[in-house]
């Protein structure tokens, strides 16, 4: 009899196990990637097999702004283009990044740009992706499989049936250095006499964080693009875009949004570690991932290309669910949230005969709070731990190769803090008590995200508004001694493992090790409402040995995961030194990010960390490793062509300044103690100026991307009094030969560009 009684009483939990354990599967199931179609697949439809196959002229090798390597994919471009029936053309100028940029960034970009012509265009789609890598890395995943799948997405829409609206191409210049290629596309379209409408623009943009995983739909900018989101099939969050703007990441959709522009930035993000380092090559770019986002692409442009793009609708919060995308008003947002505040206090006082205490979920939802801090400091003293033992990882700012391991030691401890909270706050509360303040917690949670990030708001509101449905639904039918009381809480999860499993599992490799916090505190919100599965609670003696178990466990995997976390080839391990030559002085020195433990690079680094933004103001202001390295002939900056004049107290002068004919970027920087700078002019582009400094001296400093091989023809208008001091920064990928430079094995590679790794600094100080 007494098996039968507790048979009874584990019914209810294992029927809210698998309803919960359900919805997590169909909620994680839109986050598989497609099988890529091979490249006799039909032509309307996109094949990853098709856009692949062009990676050998777009990704082999790395092709920064300027490079002949880049000439060589553009060239290639323009032919791929011209085969398919269009008229590419090539936009070159000379184009300064944000006025609110510090430094400026300035450089001479080429985009190319067609146009697929509609029958009778309400509007134009733009669809973008950047054809430039970062100086040392073949770029396949970024932004090379991107590239590949707009000539292959071009290719579909020719096959098919003309749109009514204009689809345009562009392949942008200068995305690695500062949005140039964007910023000179859209001041170009700015300068016509007839400028579209911007509203009336939709930019598809097309980016890869990584070299796998499914593509999302991370950042929409602007309204009226539900429809859009839900044809390309994309996991979508109006969460991401709402963290992303807190973000200081950008994408060359953040030009085109500050036009008044509208546009949806999809992007892959799995594979990380590889972001921005050589080995982002085409042996490593999973070929689902181009697949998922030229579906993804093609699904979008085929619904604007057929849209009236002239009605813009209204802002909307929107989600994936099930496969599918919801969305409603975003005006929606704090009605919902304030119901849900306010449906909290109603049911606790309605409940108060039927077994909810307010003293039990009272102390629940002031302590709760609590646990969402621990979770932080799980994350945050983690990833301090985990950098101080291993400092590779904190080359890669947190993207490690295998991150699931060290999120499942984070979990575990997460779920000991959780249940250690579970088991204290039920000495004096119910579980639905319990549930109520958890509940509460959402609740509160949605109002403050109503207000400051609207777009994350759904997360908390419906989860809070469904489980105190489900609360009260038990309430009303089940008495109070039944055991499916003890599971309410459980079923009331449900809504959350539908909305917020996901999202944890799409920030993990976004925001990587060292942001492993956030998805953490999510985390901790979705285990408090599954914690009443642990009903009827063991003894405390078996309670005592279960938590031990999991916090070893936790410690345990996190530690074994940190000690056996090794590198091979195909995953090689970070490392960090670039080569300064101060041409002033002779004097040459090997700097690093990393540490002594660095293998090849670490026995160069006998000095004392140091900074070096005086000395090498483009270093910045880090703490660097370094050592005495061998002075080697190289070519430095120079100067001709100076004249000035003044009038009126302020002086122009005006400089050409050439680097060598290596350097990728040239950075002048200019000594602001006893000089103001007005305003400037670098290659035609205008730049503004900056007060005297009382402080370190180069206060005012601009960087040129691709600097042409004749120089830059430079006019600056100062006030003070005597020659202004300047001190130009060259910088080249690679490390001179000569200087000892130690050669990287296969499970060695520079880490990820811009660090200071493997580039050649060189330094030259002139008085103009």
């Amino acid at each position: 009899m007494q098996v039968l009684t507790t048979m009874r009483r584990r019914v209810p939990a294992l029927a809210a196990f698998l309803l919960l354990l359900l919805t997590g599967i169909a909620a994680m199931l839109p986050l598989r990637i497609s099988e890529p179609r091979p490249a006799a697949a039909p032509t309307g439809d996109f094949s990853a097999a098709r856009a692949v196959a062009r990676l050998d002229a777009i990704a082999k090798v790395p092709h920064p702004t300027g490079s002949a390597a880049q000439s060589d994919v553009r060239e290639y471009l323009v032919g791929e283009l011209r085969r398919l029936g269009l008229r590419p053309e090539i936009q070159t100028r000379v184009a300064p990044s944000n006025a609110d940029d510090s430094p400026a960034i300035v450089g001479s970009v080429s985009n190319v740009h067609t146009t697929i012509p509609g029958k009778k265009s309400t509007g134009r789609v733009l669809l973008v992706a950047h054809y430039d890598s970062v100086p040392i890395a073949p770029g396949a995943g970024d932004d090379g499989s991107n590239v590949a799948a707009i000539l292959e997405i071009a290719r579909a829409l020719k096959a098919g049936a003309q749109p009514p609206n204009d689809i345009e191409l562009l392949f942008t210049d200068g995305e690695e250095h500062g949005l140039l290629g964007a910023r000179a596309f859209v001041d170009a379209e700015a300068r016509k006499p007839r400028a579209a409408a911007p509203q009336q623009t939709v930019v598809l943009n097309m980016e890869g964080r990584g070299t796998s995983g499914p593509v999302m739909m991370f950042q929409k900018a602007g309204t009226g693009l539900t429809s859009a989101v839900r044809a390309s099939g994309a996991v979508t969050t109006s969460f991401s875009a709402a963290i992303y703007e807190l973000l200081p990441n950008d994408t060359d959709l953040t030009v085109f949004d500050e036009a008044g522009m509208r546009g949806l930035n999809f992007a892959f993000m799995d594979g990380s570690a590889h972001y921005h380092t050589g080995h982002d090559s085409i042996a490593r770019l999973d070929a689902a991932s181009v697949q998922d986002m030229g579906d993804a692409a093609l699904g979008a442009v085929r619904q604007l290309g057929w849209a009236d793009l002239s009605q813009t609708g209204s802002d909307a919060t929107y989600f994936s669910l099930f496969g599918t995308v919801m969305s409603y008003p975003a005006w929606l947002n704090l009605p919902l949230a304030m119901a849900a505040v306010l449906g909290v206090p109603l049911l606790l006082w309605l409940g108060r005969h039927r077994g909810l205490s307010l003293g039990g979920a009272g102390r629940a939802a002031m302590t709760f709070p609590l646990t969402l801090i621990g979770a932080a400091v799980i994350g945050l003293a983690g990833w301090w731990a985990l950098s101080l033992a291993r400092p590779d990882f904190a080359l890669s700012e947190g993207s490690v190769y295998h991150l699931g391991r060290y999120a499942l030691g984070g979990a575990l401890l997460l779920l000991v803090l959780l249940v250690a909270w579970y088991r204290w706050a039920r000495r004096k509360a119910s579980p639905l008590d319990i549930v109520m303040g958890v509940l509460g917690c959402f609740a509160m949670l949605a109002v403050v995200c109503a207000v400051v990030l609207p777009g994350g708001a759904y997360l908390f509101t419906w989860p809070a508004l469904i489980g105190l449905a489900v609360v009260a639904v038990t309430l009303r039918f089940t008495p109070a001694e039944s055991p499916w009381r003890a599971v309410a809480g459980a079923v009331a999860a449900v809504p959350a493992v539908a909305l917020v499993l996901p999202v944890v599992l799409l920030l993990l490799p976004a925001l990587g090790l060292s942001l492993i916090a956030a998805p953490l505190v999510l985390a901790a919100l979705l285990g408090a409402v599954l914690l009443s599965l642990l009903e009827p609670l063991p003894s405390r003696r078996t309670f005592a040995v279960g938590i031990l178990a999991t916090a070893v466990a936790g410690v345990g995997t996190l530690g074994v995961g940190t000690a056996l976390d090794g590198y091979s080839a195909d995953e090689p391990r970070p490392v960090s030194l670039g080569y300064a030559l101060e041409s002033d002085t002779g004097k040459a020195t090997w700097v690093s990010l990393g540490d002594t433990s660095q293998p090849a690079v670490g026995k160069l680094l006998t000095g004392e960390p140091a900074r070096y933004d005086d000395r090498i103001p483009s270093l910045g202001d880090v703490v660097l490793a370094n050592g005495p390295a061998k002075a080697v002939p190289l070519d430095t900056p120079r100067t001709a062509n100076v004249s000035s004049t003044e009038a009126d107290g302020v002086r122009t002068v005006r400089v050409r300044i050439q680097g060598p004919a290596d350097a990728h970027t040239i950075a002048v920087h200019a000594d602001t103690r006893a000089h103001q700078i007005l305003d400037a002019t670098v290659e035609g582009a205008k730049l503004t100026g900056g007060p005297k400094r009382q402080g370190g001296g180069w206060g005012w400093s601009f960087d040129y991307a691709a600097p042409p091989a004749e120089g830059l023809d430079v006019v600056v208008r100062i006030r003070g009094k005597g020659p202004l001091p300047i001190r130009v920064v060259s910088t080249a990928a690679g490390l001179p030969g000569g200087a000892g430079a130690p050669t990287l094995v296969a499970d060695q590679s520079w880490a990820s560009w811009p660090s200071v790794a493997g580039q050649t600094f060189v330094v030259r100080t002139f008085r103009l």
